[in-house]
């Protein structure tokens, strides 16, 4: 921001994040903070809107941040320079430069927005916003199945997730409270419905007619995930006591499963990922519902001295999907308040490897 000196004096910003690092990045809700629509609007003036912009004028992203105070206020944990981070992500490390800055770090660009009266939660709850689309699973080929709100199931086409690349495949699916990927060459997938019956459909179109019950009792189950290593097996988390259980095909009952963690009732998203460390074990990425911290667990046994912090502010995204490539498994996940879907390219899955590949997710 070329005519904001307070925005480049790199000292002065050291010295106020000091306090400001030592918290989760995600600072929404405290009293400097502003909804998205401000911050677009502040980013219109700084740069028209281009949150990728690096003209080499020294000042980088939509708005418009000096390399030395993106990393004195966190920036560094999603990308090295700030044009390589999402709209987002840049978002959340202007809420730490306007808590420890005041509006006025964006000069006339920021009264013009009406950074200072601003004080919404840019990135509320979950709970605040319904999304369109639940349920997301791939299918092999980095396809995805998802059911809309009427409970349409929909197959997505790789690589971008538009409208125009979906086939509906499935109708009825508000049934299903929870769908699993087997990760097989025919996109099978495993569906929980309301009554906790597990089925295994199979591709490509998945109607009642193609179904085969392979387990009971599921509804206790709060989070369902494939191991994502070609053998069918799955893993779920037990909500009520926070035991994490590897269940082996091709039947999930309760004899055919195996402890192999506890304590995961405070991840508010699990997901298999396959070997993407090259330990040779089944990997897990989980989001802390406390703090939004991603964290990436080795196998065979999940517990906490396995587990390598690989994100941060991960609880401003849902409906995380694995992709699993050649050689490396990327993520796909919704942000909560954009609706946008976004492509994280693995084994880290930082804001650099972002890339948007959808919206109204």
């Amino acid at each position: 921001m070329p005519a904001h000196p307070r925005l480049r004096k790199a000292a002065a910003a050291a010295a106020v994040s000091a306090a400001l690092l030592t918290v989760p990045l995600l600072t929404a809700g405290s009293a400097s903070a502003a909804s998205v629509a401000t911050w677009e609007k502040v980013a219109q003036c700084e740069s028209s809107g281009d949150w990728a912009a690096n003209t080499g004028n020294g000042y980088y992203g939509g708005l418009q941040f000096a390399l030395s105070t993106w990393n004195a206020y966190g920036g560094t944990v999603y990308a090295t320079y700030p044009y390589q981070a999402t709209e987002d992500q840049q978002i959340l490390v202007a809420q730490n430069v306007l808590a420890g800055q005041g509006a006025g770090a964006w000069g006339t660009c920021g009264t013009q927005a009406g950074l200072a009266s601003d004080t919404s939660n840019p990135f509320p709850s979950p709970t605040a916003t319904a999304q369109p689309m639940s349920n997301l699973v791939s299918v092999g080929n980095g396809n995805i199945l998802a059911v809309d709100q009427s409970g349409a199931l929909l197959r997505y086409s790789s690589p971008n997730y538009y409208g125009s690349q979906r086939v509906q495949v499935g109708t009825g699916w508000n049934a299903m409270t929870k769908l699993v990927s087997l990760d097989d060459a025919n996109g099978d997938i495993l569906a929980i419905d309301n009554t906790g019956a597990m089925y295994r459909y199979s591709g490509p179109n998945y109607y009642g007619s193609q179904r085969v019950q392979v387990g009971t009792g599921w509804n206790a189950m709060t989070q369902v995930t494939s191991t994502f290593d070609g053998t069918g097996d799955i893993f779920a988390l037990d909500g009520s006591t926070g035991d994490l259980y590897r269940y082996h095909a091709p039947n999930y009952y309760g004899s055919q499963r195996t402890l192999i963690g506890t304590g995961w009732n405070v991840m508010s998203q699990i997901v298999g990922v396959g070997n993407t460390t090259g330990s040779g074990s089944d990997d897990i990425i989980a989001v802390d519902s406390s703090t939004g911290i991603l964290y990436r667990y080795t196998g065979p046994n999940y517990y906490g001295s396995q587990k390598v912090q690989i994100g941060t502010s991960w609880n401003t995204m849902t409906n995380l999907v694995a992709i699993p490539g050649s050689g490396t498994t990327d993520l796909l996940a919704t942000n909560i308040s954009t609706q946008n879907l976004y492509r994280y390219t693995g084994p880290n899955y930082s804001g650099s490897t972002a890339t948007q590949v959808g919206n109204g997710w």
